[in-house]
């Protein structure tokens, strides 16, 4: 059971007072007056506890008649340290006892000209937020029945509950780099380590990545922090010496920052693979997951089996990395995507719109694997943000949580033995049919009727096709 913090400071200094007091009142010496309407002046059996047939109730007092809850407790055979009974709240407005009740109990409190209402507790839906304008990939993890129509078109809907969104976890974005400057990202996108002393992204797959994961508009934990980690040349290529650099800077700063306030958790995005597999790392990876950081990996893009290379190898059972496959809008398998047992779950990943790094507002589309998996980072730092106690920084809980939300048989194509799972946030958005765009001419036509179509003006397309990305 939940405890307020009010009520968990109050219960450890004056009611412990209060309590005193109460052991020690002569029931019987209460005045005439006082006991106006007063129900059970002694002990009443019938609220007492009673495996099985107990119910969580709230006891709302009536402030005008300035009732003693301990006290009132106390008649019911009650005390604030029984194991039903779990909270008092108190404020000037109202005062209401928190407990397990039978039905004869509730009748009793009901009749006590103290309470003001008694209530059986009742489960609390939030409402669904929604954000228009959205990429494809946003709507089809928040969205039962998908996606549908154009993927380079913007007027689709993220749907989620929770607008904490990922507040709190950070994101470390093993890439290529980051355009931390980039509007998407609302100051929230800082530099962390550089294998060249640079933390400018020459290439862009880094800054379209964060984008993905936490970028506001285009991102799905629209409120994480990114930190950029550079082990990725201006070409998109790197060595596995600098990702392990990487790494360890990660897992210090991890460490650094578990005792900052409002640290929640880290993530570690890496959208790139080596050609074979390497023991080191693997372990580098391994001793990450040991110190409660959360992996997200991608697939590949060779339309092979994922099992054969480092990191995607060490999903599926092999350990709490999530491996990432990639679908397109119609819920098929991407023709590029690795696939195989070391495929976890599926996203979106082809045709993906976020940020680019030659300017601030500049965004433009990429597929491949890479581009799926910061969606699924983005989800897993929302539930991380969610429920902190228990999926904040247990990599294993948070992967089997993830797994279990997952959208099952909606992909089409070749699995070969992967599981037919898609990547989902939990939400069922329901979203209006909305008209479908057909544009012709050349990319810079269509970008151009897209600005006018949906997306805010002040944001620059490139226009260029954009390559899928092997590595």
């Amino acid at each position: 059971m939940k405890f307020s913090l009010a009520l968990a400071t109050l219960a450890a200094s004056g009611f412990a007072a209060a309590q005193e007091e109460v052991n020690d009142v002569n029931i019987n010496g209460t005045p005439e007056e006082d006991r106006a309407g007063i129900i059970g002046l002694t002990t009443n059996s019938t609220c007492k506890t009673v495996p099985g047939k107990m119910e969580m109730v709230n006891v709302m007092l009536d402030k005008d008649d300035h009732p003693d809850a301990l006290q009132l407790l106390s008649r019911l055979g009650r005390a604030l340290d029984d194991d039903g009974v779990f909270a008092i709240h108190d404020n000037p407005a109202w005062t209401v006892i928190q407990m397990n009740a039978t039905e004869e109990c509730i009748r009793v409190l009901d009749d006590m000209a103290e309470v003001s209402v008694v209530e059986k507790e009742a489960k609390v839906q939030s409402f669904l937020a929604q954000k228009t304008g959205a990429p494809w990939g946003l709507q089809r993890v928040s969205n039962e029945a998908g996606a549908s129509g154009d993927p380079q078109g913007q007027s689709f809907t993220y749907s989620f509950e929770d607008e904490g969104l990922g507040a709190g976890v950070d994101v470390y974005v093993i890439d290529t780099g980051v355009r931390t400057s980039h509007v998407v990202f609302g100051g929230r996108a800082v530099e962390g380590f550089s294998f060249d002393g640079s933390a400018a992204d020459g290439d862009g797959h880094g800054t379209h990545v964060a984008g993905t994961a936490a970028g506001n508009k285009f991102g799905i934990a629209q409120n994480a922090n990114i930190i950029a980690v550079k082990v990725l040349g201006d070409d998109g290529s790197g060595s596995s010496s600098n990702t392990i650099a990487g790494m360890n800077w990660v897992i210090n700063n991890h460490i650094k920052r578990k005792a900052q306030p409002g640290f929640v958790g880290s993530i570690m995005q890496m959208s790139w693979g080596l050609q074979t597999i390497a023991a080191t790392v693997d372990q580098a990876i391994e001793g990450a997951i040991d110190q409660g950081i959360h992996v997200s990996v991608a697939a590949g893009n060779d339309g092979a089996d994922a099992c054969r290379i480092s990191p995607s190898h060490l999903g599926g059972a092999n350990s709490a990395v999530v491996t990432v496959g990639s679908i397109n809008i119609k819920n098929a398998v991407s023709s590029f995507s690795n696939i195989g047992t070391c495929v976890d779950i599926f996203a979106p990943g082809e045709k993906i719109l976020s940020a680019w790094n030659v300017g601030d507002e500049v965004i433009n589309f990429l597929s491949g694997t890479s581009m799926a998996t910061p969606m699924n980072s983005g989800v897993m730092a929302t539930l991380m943000q969610a429920d902190p106690a228990n999926l904040g920084q247990n990599p294993a809980a948070l992967k089997a949580k993830l797994l279990s939300m997952g959208r099952k048989d909606v992909i089409s194509g070749n699995l070969a033995g992967s599981p037919n799972l898609l990547l989902s946030n939990g939400v069922d958005g329901q979203v209006a049919a909305r008209r479908r765009r057909t544009v012709t001419g050349s990319p810079a036509a269509w970008a151009k009727d897209l600005v006018n179509n949906g997306i805010e003006p002040r944001f620059v397309i490139n226009s260029t096709d954009s390559p899928v990305r092997h590595f």
